[in-house]
């Protein structure tokens, strides 16, 4: 069975208005420092033939989510959430940290694919498996009125862990223009908001603050998510998303539907796995770097940022018109 999560009905608290207030403004001091900053800690993006950005620009995503975020995030979780939540929460923290961390470790010096994977694997793994908040066992389609039990728990790890790591690659192939990642996990976060029982609203109320902020930075250019960031935000969305599903509402007994998670990650992973398959054919790696993703057709026939808003409306709307039902 799933954990039985109530959705909770209490009034955002001012205390967390002020963290938010703090995290954003803590995001724009780092941002505004952000070229000294990663000079110094060696996460420097530099053009190459494949980058077309004209100069160094740091990769900030990874930083700001590990030393401003999610320190946030835990002082949130320590004096404003119920204590029912709180170990789940903190669990969810260090998750996230160690994958940003291990983004962070491949913006310094390229990690291989495998150990990148195998890692991530054993981070999601490990939180499926202790805290049933973050572990799918049964899946329940909406629109087939179907209910599918996983069986055994570590098929239910075996296959969160999947999805999870699924998730995290698919959004980080998808990190190659500005806004694009950062717009994708503000759209999710702000839909998930909706269903969200109110500890984990607190949890996506700090990392929105700190989103907007980065997205101001990154379309003018000043700094890139890189795989820390893309990996560590990724990985939040996907946690924030298994623990919604696992609270109770009035969707099949849940908030949200495995139909509806399908729906609203769909675009990014869709994506994903046509250019695997097509890589594959080829006789190429997987993760190998082309100019095939959806996002590149369509800068090439809308031009950029009105392609940025056009994928964001094919990824976006769907699970919206769902959503907000």
């Amino acid at each position: 069975m799933f954990a039985e999560l109530e959705i909770l009905d209490f009034m955002l608290p001012s205390g967390l208005l002020i963290i938010c207030a703090l995290s954003a403004l803590a995001t724009v001091t780092l941002a505004w420092n952000g070229v000294a900053v990663c000079t110094r800690l060696g996460l420097m993006d530099e053009p190459d033939d494949r980058k077309l950005h004209q100069v160094s620009t740091p990769l900030l995503g990874g930083l700001t989510l590990s030393a401003i975020i999610l320190p946030c995030i835990v002082f949130d979780v320590l004096i404003l959430v119920p204590k029912g939540f709180q170990q789940s929460l903190l669990f969810f923290g260090l998750v996230v940290l160690s994958i940003t961390l291990l983004g962070m470790a491949d913006d310094r010096r390229s990690l291989a694919a495998r150990d990148r994977i195998l890692l991530s694997m054993l981070a999601f793994g490990s939180v499926a498996l202790v805290d049933p908040l973050f572990n799918v066992r049964v899946l329940d389609f909406a629109a087939f009125d179907l209910e599918l039990g996983l069986g055994l728990l570590p098929i239910g790890v075996a296959f969160t862990t999947l999805c999870c790591v699924g998730l995290v690659n698919a959004v980080n192939m998808a990190d190659g223009k500005n806004g694009l990642v950062i717009g994708l996990c503000i759209g999710w976060l702000i839909l998930l908001a909706t269903r969200a029982p109110m500890p984990i609203v607190f949890v996506i109320a700090i990392l929105l603050a700190g989103l907007a902020v980065l997205l101001g930075f990154n379309l003018a250019g000043r700094l890139f998510l890189g795989d820390g960031g893309s990996y560590g935000f990724s990985a939040a969305v996907g946690l924030v998303a298994i623990a919604t599903y696992n609270t109770r509402g009035t969707h099949m007994g849940r908030a949200i539907t495995a139909d509806e998670l399908m729906l609203l990650f769909a675009t990014p992973v869709l994506d994903s796995f046509r250019l695997t398959f097509i890589r594959l054919r080829r006789g190429q790696s997987p993760m190998s770097a082309d100019r095939d993703h959806l996002h590149h057709h369509l800068q090439d026939k809308f031009g950029w940022p009105v392609g940025l808003i056009v994928y964001l409306v094919i990824a976006l709307t769907p699970a919206a018109a769902v959503f907000v039902r």
